[in-house]
């Protein structure tokens, strides 16, 4: 446990804070800052904390909970790309008006901001100049998602920032539109003005570094892989009387080969290369074959998105594929119990918290080789593979049909993924972000 002789303050903006999340699918980062506030919550003694969010109910308990947010709750789920920037802007004026209001309450000297999310900060200069010492903590590398999802990463990151900084300095910066302003001015305004910067992965700062030049940037990120955390939920009996449901409705047998994967439905996730592999699969492994999607569509693009999913899902012929929805805690220990691979064929992806919650389970992990997971996953409890060749459908089938074929082989990796995953813990994670964020006072 943490404790400090004076009272220090700890603001905490999230603008996914305040949804129940047990039934909400908004998706890791979300539910990291959550966990964090359960956890600082227990373990912080002498430290006030507030939150700040834009849901309708307290996030936890010991912790003072504002919703900045509009009159009207914002449907988060299903933002397209534009309703998404303008929510942005709203919630950046809401955080940044509460704290320079409230700056006797909260004096700088004695008050740490900690942003969950870059993309929702708040005016970050604007609150470095009232004196704030402020942390990010960084779920997605906004200008690298934004160049894979929408560009095809067909430049590196680092020459798009070098662009949008020429564009900038030619007085041009004010013709983009809102939704690049964010990905690019709101990202280059957490880099200067940050404190600290919290990333899940040595990759991700390595990319962070090729993109930025500001003074001291390499000594100000700190890199906190996030692990996993209990859920609590339903008991191990429990969780096994359930499966045992599960298996019946959906025709599990012994020799049934169940896939699983966990992730909001949303074109980064790359469910539809997995659903083209199958199909190659199916032409050469003779076996009874099922494959739980679970969650649900994203916001931007996700509804679009999960109609191509089923599509794609409807012409397989050997595998049947389930769509259980979003998973809260007690139903996704259930579904683990059923899964012999657990499959992440991200295209991106900062940490790969649904990689390591599999794990836990004991669970072998297929995944994509994007730099979050890469750093999670060792030889022995999983297998990454390279989208390079320009064909990942055909690299994720290999890799289903070496590993499918071996059962013996899944199963002692699944063992060797649970004992890995013991030592990942998301307490240890949480105390050294509130250390690094009260250390900046």
């Amino acid at each position: 446990m943490l404790s400090f002789h004076c009272l220090k303050n700890l603001v905490f903006v999230g603008s996914h804070l305040g949804y129940p999340m047990d039934r909400t699918p908004l998706g890791g980062g979300a539910m990291v800052g959550l966990q964090l506030l359960r956890h600082w919550a227990r373990a912080s003694g002498g430290v006030r904390l507030i939150a700040l969010g834009s849901g309708p109910e307290a996030p936890a308990p010991g912790v003072e909970y504002r919703r900045v947010a509009g009159e009207k709750e914002p449907d988060l789920v299903r933002m397209s790309e534009w309703a998404y920037g303008r929510f942005c802007r709203e919630f950046e004026r809401g955080t940044t008006a509460f704290l320079s209001e409230r700056v006797e309450e909260l004096p700088p000297a004695s008050t740490a901001v900690v942003v969950n999310d870059v993309a929702e900060a708040p005016d970050m200069g604007a609150l470095a100049r009232l004196g704030y010492r402020q942390t990010t903590l960084w779920h997605v590398d906004v200008v690298d998602f934004f160049n894979r999802l929408y560009l095809g990463r067909i430049v590196p990151p680092e020459k798009l920032t070098r662009a949008y900084d020429r564009w900038e300095r030619l007085g041009l910066g004010g013709l983009l539109p809102e939704i690049l302003k964010l990905v690019f001015r709101k990202q280059k305004d957490a880099v200067r003005f940050s404190g600290s910067l919290v990333v899940p992965s040595r990759g991700m700062k390595e990319n962070l570094l090729r993109c930025y030049g500001e003074p001291k940037l390499e000594e100000r990120i700190e890199v906190v892989p996030w692990g996993v955390w209990d859920e609590g939920g339903l008991s191990e009996g429990g969780a096994e009387t359930e499966a045992g449901r599960l298996r019946a409705l959906h025709r599990i047998g012994p020799d049934t080969r169940v896939l699983m994967t966990l992730s909001r439905i949303s074109p980064e996730k790359g469910i539809d290369l997995l659903l083209r592999a199958l199909r190659l699969v199916e032409q050469s492994l003779d076996a009874d074959l099922c494959l739980f999607v679970c969650g649900e569509p994203a916001f931007m693009r996700g509804a679009s998105y999960a109609g191509k999913v089923r599509a794609l899902a409807g012409r397989l012929r050997r595998t049947r594929v389930v769509f259980p929805g979003y998973l809260g805690p007690e139903r996704k220990k259930a579904y683990f119990r059923l899964a012999d691979l657990f499959v992440s064929p991200s295209i991106h992806e900062s940490y790969g918290l649904s990689v390591v919650e599999a794990m836990k389970a004991g669970l072998p992990v297929l995944a994509s080789d994007h730099y979050g997971v890469r750093e999670a996953l060792a030889e022995s409890y999983g297998r990454v593979v390279s989208y390079a060749s320009g064909r990942p459908e055909a690299e994720l089938a290999r890799a289903l049909q070496e590993l499918l074929g071996d059962p013996a082989r899944l199963e002692r990796m699944g063992a060797l993924a649970a004992q890995a995953a013991r030592g990942m813990d998301f307490g240890r994670s949480a105390e050294k972000v509130l250390s690094s964020a009260l250390g900046l006072l």
